[in-house]
């Protein structure tokens, strides 16, 4: 499996690309559908359980 790669300095408006939506999102985007998915339990979502995503706002929490 491929590395997620965040940017270093973890800024909300840096972009990365999502290989489950396949386009780029920003990491603030991206956090706020992980978020929303998981506490909604909006189960449709590929946001929803999305390892990627809960690596991105592990890591931007972290920063």
């Amino acid at each position: 499996m491929g590395q997620l790669r965040v940017a270093k300095t973890k800024k909300a408006a840096d972009c990365f690309f999502c290989k489950f939506l396949n386009r780029e999102v920003r990491i603030s985007e991206c956090i706020d559908d992980y978020v929303n998915a998981n506490s909604l339990n909006i189960r449709h979502s590929p946001c929803f359980k999305c390892s990627a995503g809960l690596k991105v706002r592990l890591e931007f929490a972290s920063s």
